[in-house]
């Protein structure tokens, strides 16, 4: 957990991207509330993100903004119990 995010619900989102896209998709997650860190990744996921959002509930719509973005091919989300 996040200092300072004691009630916040933590998400990290593997994403896969169109190769020619990666660091745009990058700038495009940095734009979005609840993105606290970004970066292009090596290996089966081409970029990070950790997140948080306020309830379990909201995970859903936030990964979909995620999945809506140009260049993004699809996620795998973890969050944390």
């Amino acid at each position: 957990m996040l200092e300072g995010d004691e009630k916040m619900v933590q998400i990290l989102v593997l994403i896969n991207a169109e190769k020619i896209s990666v660091l745009e998709v990058v700038k495009k997650l940095g734009k979005i509330p609840g993105v606290h860190e970004v970066f292009p990744t090596f290996g089966r996921f081409d970029v990070v993100a950790f997140c948080s959002v306020e309830k379990r509930e909201e995970v859903g719509s936030f990964v979909k903004k995620i999945l809506g973005l140009d260049g993004v091919r699809r996620t795998e989300t973890l969050v944390e119990l």
